[in-house]
């Protein structure tokens, strides 16, 4: 009985030595990075990606929540995930004052908190946002325009416009105008998308023609309005090559692959495409830098996009845009 007895210890002695411990004497467990999503549309996977790939390679086991665009579902699913013990928490707001009752339930269980894509700058939980460049992005459409259109006198511009509740369509706004500023000869008109809508932006653009059939130019904050764009101009027999005469001038942000091929094709003048996984790194970078009680500074990081014009830049450059990309969040 003693020789079984002496067995049993001296193998419990190897496992206690062999297995590693933490700080506080308990076995170590796996790291977890806990996403919360607004709305799984193909530029947030893209950047959900760029966390993910990099959380992993971190060594960080990720868990997900979608709030497929329910500000009451994310606060749940932020709940759930401190209730889930993350290490960190990665948070993609729907509605920035909604979501800061669930995020102070995650700073006060010592959770550090990094907002992708959009800052929270009222927020007292987060630690510091990463997300792109709205303002420098509208200021390259915007500069784009003033040249383009700078000798053909007096002339009117189509800003379709974001959400105007969301920081990313506001900031895009501004920089547009600002790079419209030299051009005294553009007047520039504006027109509702709603949240983001391609029907609402479709009826937009169909009723500035309406009312200026002369409209030069046509901003699309977002890339995916392109398209509806390509179509009033075709129905109204408006829809011309870069260089061709009557060429309304048309650029968006995002880097979607319909407005891509458009910029291949000729008949959009160009595309800033977003850092979406480059924003997704970084952002899992000052998670793990949290994690591990380095500090952070509370700022908004900001990451620029990149402004294509020519199908040859585009060609070049497609394996690092996104919308040529496979995504899945599977």
């Amino acid at each position: 009985m003693k020789k079984v007895l002496t067995i049993v210890m001296t193998v419990a002695l190897v496992l206690m030595a062999v297995m590693p411990v933490a700080a506080n004497g308990q076995q170590d467990s796996e790291k977890v990075m806990g996403i919360s999503i607004d709305n799984a549309f193909p530029s947030r996977i893209a950047t959900v990606m760029g966390i993910i790939s990099e959380a992993e390679a971190r060594g960080y086991k990720v868990i997900k929540y979608n709030a497929n665009g329910d500000a009451q579902k994310q606060n749940a699913d932020v709940e759930n995930l401190v209730n889930e013990g993350v290490d960190a928490l990665l948070v993609c707001a729907v509605d920035m004052d909604t979501i800061e009752v669930a995020l102070m339930k995650a700073k006060s269980a010592g959770i550090p908190i990094v907002s992708y894509d959009r800052d929270l700058p009222e927020s007292e939980a987060i630690d510091c946002s990463v997300g792109p460049d709205s303002y420098s992005d509208g200021l390259y459409c915007g500069e784009y325009f003033a040249e383009a259109l700078k000798d053909k006198g007096d002339v009117t511009v189509l800003e379709l416009l974001g959400a105007l509740n969301d920081q990313n369509g506001i900031e895009r706004s501004r920089g547009f105008n600002d790079g419209l500023k030299s051009a005294s000869n553009v007047k520039i008109v504006q027109a509702s998308t709603g949240a983001w809508q391609l029907d609402i932006a479709l009826k937009s653009v169909q009723d500035g023609f309406q009312a200026e059939p002369d409209i030069a130019g046509v901003f699309a904050p977002a890339c995916f309005f392109v398209a509806g764009i390509e179509t009033v101009l075709s129905d109204l027999g408006k829809l011309h090559k870069v260089g061709e005469e009557g060429h309304v001038v048309v650029a968006g942000i995002n880097g979607e692959k319909g407005a891509c091929d458009s910029v291949i094709a000729g008949t959009c003048d160009g595309v800033v495409v977003m850092g979406c996984h480059a924003t997704g790194v970084k952002a899992a970078e000052f998670a793990d830098m949290l994690v591990k009680g380095e500090s952070v500074k509370r700022d908004y990081y900001l990451i620029a996009g990149d402004f294509y014009t020519t199908a040859e830049e585009i060609e070049k450059n497609k394996e690092n845009i996104w919308g040529y990309q496979k995504l899945s969040l599977d």
